[in-house]
């Protein structure tokens, strides 16, 4: 009778594979994972360069184009425009204030004028008549006054003279006239009276109406002013001194209301209009300083208006004006190259940026042994940086030794083994 036989799952030859393949696993995850970071390199000392950590005076600054423009600067714009008829000043002269620069003609504006004109002119004339009529109306009654002065003065003496009469025994005097003469006296001291208070309150009322009349002259009068204004700015004046520019009009030529046909600039005085990336607005401060060269001498600029606004391309704009002297030979439009503080001078561990900056941004190098022979990787702490040097807080000390060449190639092995060993000196 058969039996039956069981087949061994795990057979010699099967265990002895899977060993091998595992062992040939453990091999390469260790040289992936492990071995580059254990590793060391060997570099040729020729091909790298070199750099020793100073304490120096450090500013944080940044590098920014600025532009020539004149400090004082009025722009043309026409209040009514029309079409030019004459060019008195070309472009680039030199204008002094009140020169007539371009003639107008406006018909629609002339003729509103005439109409206007016309108009306030009768309304003066009323205005005029009022202040007329009023005064007349006061001399009338001062006149009746002065009438009846008289009267009451010629009726006292004759009622004087009937009392005398009328006390005497043989009289010719009849009590008629003397009452007659009495009333009549009484009557017009009493009219006196009345008209007294009827001046009295017609003088309050006209220096009241006196005043309206008054001012409403002075507001016609303004009115034709302006309108005399309005003709005058068919004549486009010079308002200050200087050199016209960025004119361009033609006899002619249509220009409409509010639109700039030029400018005035004033050359004996400039000013640097300096555009900066947005990332430092909120670094950038009025009196902070910037420096320049120029013709072999180095020159201070500051900031004293920041427009806020950022423009389409992501910058803002600030004006700077010089700290001392202009440079001499400086033309409008011209660009400057300054470097821009953005913090004061303070002193620091320092080294210049070079070409292991891109690769490590500051946040590790690689430390040179003191025989020269090795470099170690060092993890740093910047701080501060400007274009040329950044600031170390810790991992470096002054006098250390670090590449300072690109670290492309290096593979960031943890140490890189320098043939032959480079000769250290320090420099501090």
């Amino acid at each position: 009778m058969d039996e039956l036989i069981e087949k061994k799952t795990w057979s010699f030859k099967r265990l002895l594979t899977i060993g091998i393949v595992g062992l040939v696993a453990v091999v390469i995850i260790y040289t992936l994972f492990s071995g580059p970071n254990t590793s060391s390199l060997t570099v040729a000392a020729e091909r790298i360069s070199i750099d020793q950590v100073r304490v120096g005076e450090f500013a944080e600054y940044v590098p920014v184009v600025g532009r020539v423009r004149p400090k004082v600067t009025v722009y043309l714009d026409l209040e009514e425009g029309g079409i030019v008829e004459e060019i008195f000043i070309e472009s680039g002269n030199r204008v002094e204030k009140g020169d007539l620069i371009l003639g107008f003609s406006n018909s629609a504006v002339q003729k509103n004028n005439i109409d206007s004109e016309t108009r306030l002119l009768e309304n003066l004339d009323q205005l005029r008549n009022s202040k007329i009529s009023l005064t007349e109306q006061n001399l009338i009654l001062k006149e009746q006054l002065l009438d009846l002065d008289f009267s009451i003065l010629e009726l006292e003496r004759t009622f004087a003279r009937y009392k005398r009469l009328h006390n005497e025994q043989n009289t010719v005097l009849s009590l008629e006239q003397f009452e007659s003469t009495r009333d009549r006296l009484s009557y017009l001291k009493d009219k006196k009276k009345l008209l007294e208070e009827r001046i009295e309150q017609e003088s309050i009322l006209r220096e009241r109406q006196s005043t309206q009349v008054d001012d409403s002259i002075e507001r016609v009068n303004r009115s034709l002013s302006i309108l005399t204004q309005i003709m005058g700015s068919l004549e486009l004046r010079a308002p200050i001194s200087g050199d016209l520019s960025s004119m361009s009009a033609e006899v002619g030529q249509n220009f409409s209301r509010g639109q700039r046909v030029g400018q005035i600039d004033q050359l004996d005085q400039f000013k640097v209009t300096v555009s900066i990336d947005q990332y430092y607005i909120a670094r950038v401060a009025v009196e902070q300083v910037g420096e320049f060269d120029f013709g072999g001498q180095s020159y201070q600029l500051r900031i004293n208006k920041i427009h806020p606004e950022v423009a389409e391309d992501a910058t803002f704009q600030v004006d700077m004006e010089f700290v001392s002297t202009v440079p001499g030979g400086i033309k409008r439009g011209q660009s400057l190259q300054i470097d821009l503080n953005l913090s004061a001078s303070r002193t620091a561990n320092l080294v210049t940026k070079g070409g292991f900056y891109r690769h490590t941004n500051g946040r590790w190098v690689y430390q040179i042994s003191e025989d020269g022979s090795r470099a170690y990787r060092v993890d740093l702490v910047p701080g501060r940086q400007n274009p040329e040097s950044f600031e170390i807080l810790e991992g470096l000390v002054p006098g250390d030794w670090i590449i300072s060449s690109s670290y492309d190639g290096f593979r960031d092995v943890e140490e890189l083994i320098l043939e032959p060993p480079i000769q250290l000196t320090n420099s501090l």
